[in-house]
């Protein structure tokens, strides 16, 4: 007889980035193909998203940047970035199911981020989501010693929530930001993009379409 898998209990979720819950990555691709257009670069929409997904913004314009055979200006990479960050201003918003999902939440949950504190606060506050977070929920690389994305930064999360590693989720959207986090005993749930599916269940992450499945798949809500 097949024994059942029984479904972990969850006290504690960590997002691996505030990025999971807003519409970052949609904006900044969007406003890369723009650029791209402008100089003669057609890119298809499912071509970008494997190109431009996982990476921060610097990255993002390098690797735009290698794409032209043709030299761009000394101020496309400032231009570049200032027009990111004014459609980010403008355009920032929860993903779909998102504000409500953390409205029914009943078990603690934080946010774990690479980007400077202020720049998390702001996205926050600009989608009206920084009320979910209590100043001490809301952890920055910025802050750590070691900035590399390891384990190391979720068990010092989990840790200052309370918790220990078997007794949280951590909710990731790339392979880099899962790294080495089921070893340390956490349980991984990784939101795809639609090209890394196979990598993410590959390293054993329960996979996510959307980020609004999460209150199912743990029934936390």
């Amino acid at each position: 007889m097949k024994e059942e898998k029984v479904a972990p209990v969850i006290a504690c979720i960590i997002f691996n980035s505030d990025a999971i819950l807003l519409n970052t990555e949609t904006i900044i691709i969007s406003v890369l193909l723009d650029k791209a257009e402008e100089y003669g670069l057609n890119i298809e929409l499912d071509d970008a998203v494997w190109l431009f997904s996982e990476k921060g913004i610097e990255q993002n314009i390098i690797q735009l940047k290698n794409l032209f055979d043709i030299s761009v200006p000394d101020d496309f990479e400032e231009e570049l970035r200032k027009k990111i960050y004014e459609e980010l201003r403008h355009g920032l918003d929860a993903k779909e199911g998102v504000r409500e999902m953390l409205e029914m939440m009943k078990v603690p949950f934080c946010v774990l981020s690479n980007t400077p504190r202020k720049e998390i606060e702001f996205n926050l506050r600009l989608t009206n989501l920084l009320h979910f977070f209590k100043p001490q929920e809301i952890f920055t690389t910025c802050e750590m010693e070691n900035q590399d994305p390891n384990a190391e930064l979720y068990l010092k999360a989990a840790k200052k929530m309370g918790y220990k590693p078997e007794q949280c989720a951590v909710i990731a959207d790339s392979i880099i930001g899962a790294k080495n986090v089921l070893e340390e005993g956490f349980t991984l749930y990784g939101l795809t993009n639609g090209f890394n599916e196979k990598e993410m269940a590959g390293i054993g992450a329960v996979v996510l379409e959307e980020i609004k499945e999460l209150s199912n798949f743990l029934k936390i809500a």
